[in-house]
């Protein structure tokens, strides 16, 4: 039987776990279930150990009492230096419950020598060899983690010449890694065939990263499918509470992604939500993207804040696999919330603190490639943001003016950060087909579109030719492809040609594509003004607008509009038009959308934006002010309620809400309880020794 803690190697592998059910259920959502394999104490394995404080350091380990695990094998190595048992379990404890991959390596490195220079490396009778089958594989892990694939790949070869069953589905990820291919999906294939049962379901995850990491829309769903199909139907082991799935579903909903199936992205992810499993493929962070790909901006924050409780419930060694992609996500949902200040400070963590890559099939220039372009759109936003409130705050325009500009500039760098990792021209044209592997990732098909000015029309257009070519079998990829060519042609000044392809792509997206239509309707929008065609351009505005009116803010465009006060006048209420009438997001021409100010007798006002038909965008309440508050003033909040409330997706959440959105409150209460309920736990069951 294999060992328990052996990790399916997947796009996203999770560690099957020993088992802490009290207190991972405790953290998880009351409506989550765990899920979980047998600890090793059930496989009935032997405790290994020269002495009895070897042998319950072990065993300890063994039964999940981490800490006192650890305190133990100090001890030992206090009077041994040269304890295998003790370093092991230093290793191993360091990296599953600290979170410590560079020293767990060292002490799991010295357990093995120490083994070998003790029993050979061989698999001898008369040795404990069944302590060194434990001692490579987690060796063989921690270097998967740690990106060390070359690595890895030589401890594989070695334990795989020792021991049975060989880690073929292991090696084939690790290939994967290297890049070569067609020797991962050989490996992966065999790992099919063998009679162990665990082996073979993680030979068809693995074969599922290898099509992702290939590029192949396709072959991956099928090889993503068949790999949830066989996790579905594995029989429930002694001590899990059902099949694990989490991983599987993920993939698979990741998959549907690059066939298109929308609705299939929500249901595999869903079902990889129904009970907490110890991955950091956070099914909640997909659903979370899923909502704002589609509008759907108040579950997306919904989503968010399951989120952040699925990763509170992670183990300390798997807990930062995903903080980078899960700060990249929450920043996503703040630049539709029009909320760029907030949004930086979570894109800048995710550049400054990148995820480990070493649990997924992806590599670190993509993830970075994709955090410095939502990190660009963000400082653009704000540059957008601070000349919407220096049209709004006379007494503040120089320098919100100078702030703009300066915002502006911020966004450089990160542009020649993905110049230079959309350098290798294979990555680019992933990026550009979008939903497939190999590209610049996480990012939103609505960002796509923001490559045209930072790669420059040239480059963009010969691998958007490209993208086009490899995908001209799959009829669903053409309207996300026209849709780039749209703004490809307003940047070249072929506006007829850019509005010709807007509305065809914006009419075949799927519904689920909600915030990229926006886009594209609103580059169609401006194609159709500079082209002097003012009327098919406010159409085009409107219907961008409907759909996510955080666009016009987010390209810097403007929308025709006159502005006025509706009802009984007063000075704030023509002042705030006269500062409206100046907004960066307005263009003053008669026909299009009308602004309206409306005073009320309890001294708030009323301002709303409406179609040309008079149908309403949005409005927004100031409420009254302080007494004695100048004209000016109420004027000045007029305006920047306005920009604030019409500009950006609706969240339905405060600004206070937003921010509490990043877990750390949350998540570092349940760490704290985690660990004194871990403590306590050991307490109880080892008795005295452990207080001491």
């Amino acid at each position: 039987m294999p060992d328990p803690r052996n990790e399916l190697p997947r796009t996203r592998r999770p560690y099957p776990r020993r088992v802490r059910a009290t207190l991972a259920a405790a953290l998880a959502c009351a409506s989550l279930q765990l899920s979980g394999s047998a600890t090793r104490a059930q496989q009935a394995q032997p405790t290994f150990g020269d002495n009895a404080d070897e042998r319950g350091a072990y065993d300890d380990y063994r039964n999940n009492r981490l800490l006192t695990a650890r305190t133990k094998a100090q001890r030992v190595l206090e009077r041994d230096e040269n304890s295998i048992v003790a370093n092991y379990v230093m290793g191993a404890v360091l990296h599953e419950a600290e979170g410590l991959p560079a020293r767990a390596m060292h002490y799991l490195a010295r357990a093995r020598a120490l083994y070998e220079q003790r029993y050979g490396a061989n698999r001898t009778p008369s040795a404990p060899w069944r302590l060194h089958e434990e001692i490579l594989f987690a060796t063989q892990r921690l270097a998967g983690e740690l990106e060390e694939h070359r690595f890895r790949l030589q401890i594989l070869e070695y334990h795989d010449a020792l021991y049975d069953p060989p880690l073929l589905s292991q090696q084939a990820i690790t290939l994967m890694h290297l890049g070569r291919f067609n020797e991962a999906r050989a490996k992966a294939q065999e790992a099919m065939r063998q009679g162990d049962a665990e082996q073979r379901l993680m030979g068809h995850n693995a074969l599922c990263a290898i099509e992702t990491e290939a590029g192949q829309r396709q072959p991956r769903f099928d090889a993503c499918s068949r790999a949830l199909e066989a996790a579905r139907a594995r029989p429930v082991q002694q001590g899990e509470t059902g099949p694990r799935i989490a991983v599987y579903a993920y993939n698979a909903a990741e998959a549907a992604y690059s066939t298109y199936r929308l609705e299939d992205v929500e249901r595999f992810a869903v079902e990889a939500t129904r009970r907490i499993e110890f991955t950091p493929a956070n099914p909640w962070r997909m659903l979370a993207r899923l909502y704002m790909d589609g509008g759907r901006i108040s579950d997306a924050v919904n989503a968010i804040r399951d989120m952040q409780r699925w990763r509170a419930a992670q183990p300390a060694f798997l807990r930062d696999q995903d903080r980078a992609e899960s700060d990249s996500a929450l920043a996503t949902l703040l630049l539709l919330a029009g909320e760029p200040e907030i949004g930086l400070r979570f894109a800048n963590r995710a550049m400054d603190r990148p995820d480990r890559r070493g649990l997924v099939s992806s590599k670190p220039e993509q993830a970075l490639g994709a955090h410095a372009l939502l990190r660009r759109a963000l400082f653009r936003m704000q540059a957008e943001v601070d000349a919407e409130t220096a049209s709004f705050t006379p007494g503040l325009a120089v320098r919100q003016r100078a702030s703009s500009v300066a915002n502006a500039l911020r966004a450089w760098p990160d542009d020649e950060r993905v110049v230079s990792v959309l350098a290798d021209d294979d990555r680019l044209v992933a990026t550009l087909r979008g939903y497939v592997g190999g590209g610049i990732e996480p990012l939103p098909s609505w960002l796509v579109g923001d490559l045209v000015s930072v790669l420059g029309v040239g480059a963009f257009s010969v691998a958007l030719d490209e993208a086009r070519s490899k995908d001209q079998t799959t009829t669903q990829a053409k309207p996300y492809h026209d849709g780039l060519a749209a703004e490809l042609a307003l940047h070249r000044g072929n506006y007829s040609e850019s509005v010709r392809l807007a509305r065809a792509a914006a009419a075949l997206l799927p519904r689920g594509e909600s915030i990229l239509a926006a886009r594209i309707l609103a580059v169609g929008a401006e194609a159709a003004r500079r082209d002097g065609d003012l009327s098919g351009s406010r159409a085009l505005f409107e219907q961008a607008m409907t759909k996510d009116p955080g666009v016009v803010r987010r390209m810097g465009f403007a929308i025709p509009a006159t502005v006025r006060v509706e009802g009984a006048s007063d000075a704030a209420a023509q002042r705030a038009v006269e500062l409206l009438s100046g907004s960066p997001r307005l263009r003053n021409e008669s026909g299009g959308f009308v602004v309206t100010v409306a005073p009320s007798r309890a001294r708030s006002y009323t301002v709303c934006l409406k179609t040309t038909q008079g149908n309403t965008v949005q409005c927004a309440t100031v409420p009254p002010g302080a007494n004695g508050e100048s004209a000016d003033g109420t004027a000045s909040r007029i305006g920047a309620v306005f920009h604030r409330e019409v500009f950006a997706s609706r969240t339905g959440f405060a600004t206070v809400d937003l921010r509490s959105l990043d877990g750390t409150t949350t998540g570092g209460r349940d760490n704290a309880r985690e660990s004194l309920r871990g403590l306590m736990n050991e307490i109880g069951a080892a008795g005295p020794e452990t207080t001491r």
